[in-house]
């Protein structure tokens, strides 16, 4: 990764006792503003304080009702606002808590009002909202957890037994009955405290600062088969039947519906989608797992009918690394299926009419859609209810109605498309009994809404079912929904790209808004819905930030012009900027909230706000002063799709942007488009002022500027699956792509892709086998030897390791496809057993990024660390008779030529971070040689004795890190600041630290 601008402007660092001051010509007394000698301008950044955090995603929203008037109560990543529900859009009232809010619990108490926010591993934050305009933050607590007794299999199959988790929990859910509180925590099961301990000023604690818990008063419901559990809670719910049964219902992630005495906190009750035999409509269709593993009296969790640790161990063990043929439940669920089990949300009710008295819980199930579950009356005897299946209602596929998610892989670990599954499919849910009807939220639908929740199973079905959605019967999962028999999933309007299925636009569907402001998000419903225009029904929030106040009209099946089904009187975004609407128009505000990748040049940002595409920011004046409040100036089209605009004009998006790569001395942006490609913007209007706050300018990408390989016209260059582009590297005019699991795709950059010819996509390696050669590619860094002869490509594979490839015959002889994989290989893992004995395995984690610095090349392996290799090893030749992609072997008695790390480097092995759980991904390098004039951010001359290196790193929700790397066997921590949301990308300038957080937004990080 990297970026190009002119006068080779390097930040970099004024190294204490490493300094070398230099006299200026005629008397300048070392001041560099008179021109002579040039130097580099060298600015070290710095973690040490927080200047500012924009935007941020919401998800969880609560109505507080005070005195005469309803508030909505609602976050944006870690700060908490609250406005008036009205038709006109009221003052917002925000404060800042310690922690990214993923839940808000609303609690009237000692005639005062409280939000109870759930903030992961911070605890609990209690903040008094009685005055809104003046909410006061009474303190954060967090949440200890300990349990021991745990046996997984490892990433190499072998069993640890013994294990114990301990630590701040990640607090999910809270839910109360005025007297108790019962809290999720999703890093153990479910807690159970007196309100009183909590609420008050001065909380009950523990020694050691966390919420005092009686260990009599909590369950465990996670299960460990591999490394990462099932069955953290995600949702809470109390409700009383109307035999005065009282029970505390909680989503539990992979594991679907747990049932408990809310008293004893034992389980009563549970339901798993997953391992319900009677429903062939779910992702896996007819599948029993008790007769895909090896033995289900050894190999299937008693508990939850899940395969175990032993299934893991076998799968890993016989089936990866030995070749054995036979099923793999495990790995098809815990690696790609399980977002299609995923319960996220439920609510419950109780019906006394109709067919009689019934319980139904409705879980928000992610892909898996709303799925309805009786809830029987409890067993005499045992007190344990019975759960049955009801119906359900699909989701909206991942990829939309019409696409193939991926492409199929002989690993166990593809994770192919995940950070869209995790985000995707329903997402909550609330019941209007009133009106026999279910709102629920789903991330591509926006709102949508089911008739007939009395009776799902007789109800939730289009017309008399029957539909056939497989469109490639002979391919497993393809596409998606395949599974869907209910429910016609072609498109309503197939020449429309934002089409949502057919059947949303017919009974037992009311109402589909789609997106509305963003991605569908938590809802809530007000006491009473009306048909009639001029009041709030509906409150729902937006995963880019922000919410909507929805007053609903008549919901006629019928009607299929959902216009006249609701408004939005009001809508709340994340950030208050200015950005340029499609026909250029300054519209507002901006919603900042899938923030993603940065890049900086020395005056302006440049943000990957996924469905947002590319904005602009200003960081700095003219003189070079840095801003603590940066406003956009310009900005792609903030849409997914092209906008025709009413003067025949034609405005295309970058959507899905993931990454920008800058070309500053072409005047270029290149936005790495998931799904879509590579996207070329031109940014010289941005660099050169015509944009400013509150008139932005508007970027126009055209199709000249589309570098993809995968059109729905067909495909270009053989490459049949579709376009990922994570990460650019440029070589004249060539543009090398780090293309996921296509590998290497290189453009040339003079061709024109809109004529048709396909004449812009010169070269591909990867493609063209089914088990993709290098993995999933998501990182390459080019490098020419000092002869200037040889050019290799250093690629982060993903879950398939570190892959060198020679670009020597395209890059420089000019041959196509001129690409040869020299070596690929995850890299050397070696762990001590309990005997003492030592064990040479793998990475298991996945390799993200890459950097060249000097003589080494620098990776980031997720979970496994960091690690710095000698480009001479990696170079090194193999035995004759070697394959590039078989370098060693798993066992004893075999060869291994994979080359060792000089250094390996781990976040977590820092002392007071060892409970984290860091994900190493993209990172940016500041180096600045010896030797070199050298000017800093005062205007000082100086030069190094000693190169120094430094980096900073994106470590997902373990936050950001700088690091000392000036000696490559012995990397130091310098700093390191936790963000609120998914830390993903990292850029400098001004001896500033900007980081993309996922939905915290964007994070500026000072001295």
């Amino acid at each position: 990764m990297g970026s190009r601008f002119p006068g080779s402007v390097i930040p970099g660092i004024l190294a204490a006792g490493l300094l070398t001051t230099l006299a200026g010509c005629s008397g300048s007394d070392n001041d560099a503003s008179l021109g002579t000698p040039q130097g580099e301008a060298i600015v070290e950044a710095f973690l040490t304080e927080k200047v500012i955090q924009i935007g941020g995603a919401t998800t969880a929203a609560a109505r507080a009702e005070m005195g005469e008037t309803d508030w909505a109560v609602y976050n944006m990543a870690n700060r908490l606002a609250i406005t008036p529900i009205q038709t006109t859009a009221g003052a917002v009232h925000e404060i800042e808590l310690e922690s990214f809010i993923q839940d808000v619990l609303v609690v009237p108490y000692g005639g005062r009002f409280y939000a109870l926010a759930a903030v992961r591993e911070s605890g609990i934050a209690v903040v008094d909202i009685t005055d809104p305009a003046a909410m006061q933050v009474l303190h954060t607590t967090p949440v200890n957890y300990y349990q021991d007794n745990i046996v997984y299999a490892e990433g190499g199959g072998d069993l640890v037994t013994d294990v114990i988790i301990e630590g701040h929990g990640f607090i999910k859910s809270l839910e109360t009955d005025g007297t108790d509180l019962w809290i999720a925590n999703e890093s153990y099961g479910i807690h159970r405290v007196p309100l009183a301990n909590v609420i008050t000023a001065a909380p009950v604690l523990e020694a050691d600062g966390t919420l005092q818990i009686d260990p009599a008063a909590e369950v465990y419901t996670l299960q460990y088969a591999g490394e990462h559990p099932w069955g953290a809670p995600a949702d809470l719910q109390l409700h009383t039947d109307v035999d005065g049964n009282v029970r505390l219902y909680a989503a539990i992630g992979f594991l679907g519906l747990g049932i408990y005495d809310p008293a004893t906190l034992e389980r009563v009750g549970y339901y798993n989608l997953y391992t319900d035999t009677s429903v062939t409509e779910d992702w896996f269709l007819a599948m029993d797992v008790t007769t895909e593993v090896v033995d289900p009296a050894t190999h299937i969790d008693p508990f939850t009918g899940m395969p175990n640790y032993n299934q893991a161990s076998f799968e890993i063990q016989d089936v990866w690394h030995s070749g054995l043929d036979a099923p793999t439940p495990w790995a098809d669920f815990d690696r790609y299926g399980k977002y299609y089990y995923k319960a996220n949300k439920l609510d419950v009710e109780t019906y006394t009419s109709g067919s009689g008295e019934r319980t139904t819980v409705y879980l928000a199930y992610g892909l898996g859609g709303l799925v309805a579950v009786d809830v029987a009356a409890p067993d005499t005897t045992t007190g344990q209810v019975a759960t049955s299946y009801l119906g359900y209602a699909p989701a909206v596929p991942a990829h939309g109605p019409d696409e193939p998610t991926g492409e199929q892989s002989q690993s166990l670990f593809p994770y192919f498309g995940v950070g869209m599954l995790k985000e995707a499919g329903v997402i909550d849910v609330e019941v209007d009994t009133a009106n026999n009807r279910v709102f629920y939220a789903d991330h591509f639908a926006g709102l949508v809404a089911l008739d007939g929740a009395q009776t799902p199973e007789a109800s939730w079905q289009q017309g008399a079912g029957g539909f056939d959605n497989d469109l490639f019967p002979d391919r497993l999962h393809w596409p998606d929904y395949e599974f869907v028999t209910s429910y016609d999933m072609g498109a309503w309007d197939p020449d429309d790209n934002e089409s949502l299925p057919l059947w949303m636009y017919q009974a037992p569907s009311l109402l589909v808004t789609g997106e509305v402001s963003g991605h569908g998000n938590a809802l809530f419903l007000m006491p009473t819905l009306s048909d009639t225009t001029g009041a709030v029904d509906v409150v729902q929030a937006t995963g880019a930030g922000g919410l909507n106040f929805m007053d609903l009209g008549v919901l006629d099946p019928a009607e299929t012009d959902m216009s006249t089904k609701f408004t939005v009187p009001a809508y709340f975004a994340s950030t208050s900027e200015t950005y340029a609407a499609p026909d250029g128009t300054p519209t507002s505000p901006l919603a900042v909230g899938h923030t993603q990748g940065v890049a900086t040049s020395p005056q302006y940002l440049y943000m990957a706000d996924g469905p947002h595409g590319m904005s602009v920011w200003q960081i700095a004046d003219a003189d070079g002063n840095a801003l603590d409040e940066p406003h956009v100036v310009a900005n792609t089209v903030v849409d997914e799709y092209a906008v025709d605009n009413p003067d025949g004009t034609t405005i295309y998006p970058t959507p899905h942007a993931y990454n920008v790569i800058l070309d500053g001395e072409a005047g270029l942006a290149y936005v790495m488009s998931q799904s879509l490609g590579l996207r070329r913007v031109d940014i010289s209007g941005a660099e050169t002022g015509q944009g400013a706050p509150g008139t932005p300018l508007l970027l126009t990408p055209q199709p000249a500027d589309f570098f993809e390989h995968n059109l729905d016209s067909g495909s270009y260059g053989g490459i049949s699956r579709q376009d990922h582009a994570y990460d650019v590297d440029f070589h004249g005019n060539y543009a090398v792509v780090a293309d996921g699991s296509n590998g290497l795709t290189v453009y040339d950059t003079t061709m024109n892709p809109a004529d048709g010819s396909g004449a812009h996509v010169v070269a591909n390696l990867g493609s063209a086998t089914g088990n993709p050669l290098l993995g999933r590619a998501s990182g390459v860094e080019l490098w020419t030897n000092p002869g200037g002869d040889k050019v290799y490509a250093f690629v982060a594979a993903g879950h398939s390791g570190i892959a060198v490839v020679d670009m020597t015959g395209l890059l420089v002889d000019g041959v196509t496809p001129g690409m040869e994989l020299v070596k690929i290989f995850q890299p050397i893992k070696i762990e001590e057993e309990l005997d003492g004995s030592v064990h040479i395995g793998k990475a298991d984690s996945r390799s993200v990024d890459v950097d060249v610095v000097g003589e080494h090349a620098y990776f980031s392996y997720g979970g496994f660390g960091l690690l710095a290799y000698r480009i001479d090893d990696l170079l090194a030749p193999l035995p004759a008779g070697v394959e590039a992609n078989k370098i060693w072997t798993m066992g004893g008695g075999g060869y291994d030529y994979r080359p060792e790390a000089v250094a390996q480097y781990r976040l977590q092995a820092e002392p007071g971070l060892e409970d984290s759980d860091p994900e190493a991904l993209y990172m940016t390098p500041q180096h600045f040689p010896a030797d070199t004039l050298l000017v800093d951010d005062d205007g000082q001359w100086y030069t190094l004795d000693e190169p120094r290196l430094l980096f900073y790193v994106a470590y997902g929700e373990a936050g950001v890190a700088k690091l000392d790397w000036s000696d490559p066997a012995n990397p130091v921590l310098m700093e390191h600041q936790q963000t609120v949301g998914e830390a993903t990308g990292t850029a400098l300038a001004h001896g500033r630290v900007y980081v993309a957080d996922g939905g915290g937004g964007l994070v500026i990080f000072r001295q």
